[in-house]
């Protein structure tokens, strides 16, 4: 059992790994997409609205998809200032819990609401109200259940693996 654990937990790890350094590649093209609008503003006098939108959609869309690499990795920021006194059995025992009775949840209810946010917006055809924005909101509203989904994924994984570093702690004291 805890070899399959590990094994799913590798491979969502690596699925996410994926994700996230492939949506790192939409900063390559948001700062391609600020520079040409910049060009056309200030030396053609050429402004577009949608061309502004199409940053917030791309940053958010990148920070959607890439946040979960730092749960996988385990940089995401924590308060170390009590935490680290405790043992490492401890340690182990409240991010488990914190994933499991916090941030899973958490994430849960944020998938749950925003997908009908974002099938609200695809009903009804939504798109920008300001004149030369960009239409389908739908598509930028969809990030937000998708890149939640993967940070659920990442907190499963993450249970997976305490789960077995409890269990090897508890046979190690």
């Amino acid at each position: 059992m805890v070899d399959f654990a590990s094994r799913l937990a590798s491979r969502i790890d690596n699925a996410i790994r994926w994700i996230s350094r492939s949506a790192s590649w939409f900063c390559l093209v948001l700062v391609a997409i600020i520079c040409t609008s910049v060009i056309l503003r200030y030396f053609f006098g050429i402004s577009s609205l949608g061309f502004d939108e199409l940053q917030w959609h791309i940053y958010s869309a990148s920070w959607l998809l890439g946040f979960s690499y730092a749960t996988v990795e385990g940089t995401h920021v924590r308060n170390d200032l009590i935490y680290s006194r405790f043992s490492k059995l401890t340690q182990l025992r409240i991010d488990f819990y914190g994933y499991l009775i916090l941030v899973l949840p958490f994430a849960g209810l944020v998938i749950y609401h925003s997908y009908f946010f974002a099938e609200w917006a695809y009903v009804q055809d939504e798109g920008s109200i300001d004149p030369g924005g960009l239409s389908d909101r739908w598509i930028i509203k969809s990030a937000l259940p998708i890149g939640f989904t993967i940070f659920a994924l990442a907190t499963i994984s993450r249970l997976l693996d305490l789960s077995a570093q409890i269990r090897a702690a508890k046979r190690a004291s």
